[in-house]
């Protein structure tokens, strides 16, 4: 084989490669978050490290049901993730910080479990840290049994619920609405 043929075919498999390789290469770098109902483990991973000021792409895909994604303390909308789908969201924090991500959707009945964090290092150019969660904020341990202090005698109903809305307070004025708990009297 010719020199100039090795170089030539040289020069086609390195094309090939930055054609098709970098960006499968470059593609998979970006972390893909799968989403599963709490009982089944939730987010994974449900840390995620990111640089003040630096783009943090990500990649999401839903293992079971509907899911959403949203980041507190941000203005960022919420992000539908459906099964078997990869939805794409670029997050940029201009300031250090633990941020929490949460599912949007209800998903089933550990819904509220379904969070994670995004732990942002590096300087800010704002003199202001990032604003603090308020249940860290007020030592609140959010996953500890909270025991409902009224537990129903029946099941619920779709038939009882239309008939108590029908019929509710809360729902005919707006005064009462905000001067009465529907909570019951413990009394």
């Amino acid at each position: 084989m010719k020199r100039p043929e090795f170089l030539a075919r040289l020069l086609v498999i390195a094309g090939i490669f930055l054609a098709i390789g970098a960006p499968i290469y470059f593609w998979n770098r970006t972390p893909l978050i799968h989403a599963r109902m709490a009982e089944d483990g939730g987010w994974s991973p449900d840390v995620i490290r990111a640089a003040v000021n630096e783009p943090l792409h990500l990649k999401l895909t839903s293992d079971d049901v509907v899911h959403g994604f949203a980041v507190g303390q941000t203005d960022m909308p919420g992000v539908e993730i459906l099964p078997g789908k990869v939805s794409e969201v670029t997050l940029t924090f201009d300031k250090p910080g633990i941020y929490t991500f949460y599912c949007t959707r209800w998903c089933g009945l550990n819904h509220w479990r379904m969070r994670g964090t995004i732990e942002v290092t590096g300087a800010s150019d704002s003199p202001e840290p990032a604003a603090v969660p308020l249940y860290v904020s007020l030592s609140l341990d959010i996953d500890a049994p909270h025991n409902a202090p009224v537990i129903p005698e029946q099941k619920p109903s779709a038939l009882r619920g239309r008939e108590f809305t029908a019929n509710s307070p809360f729902l005919q004025s707006s005064d009462y609405y905000f001067t009465h708990s529907p909570l019951p009297s413990l009394h």
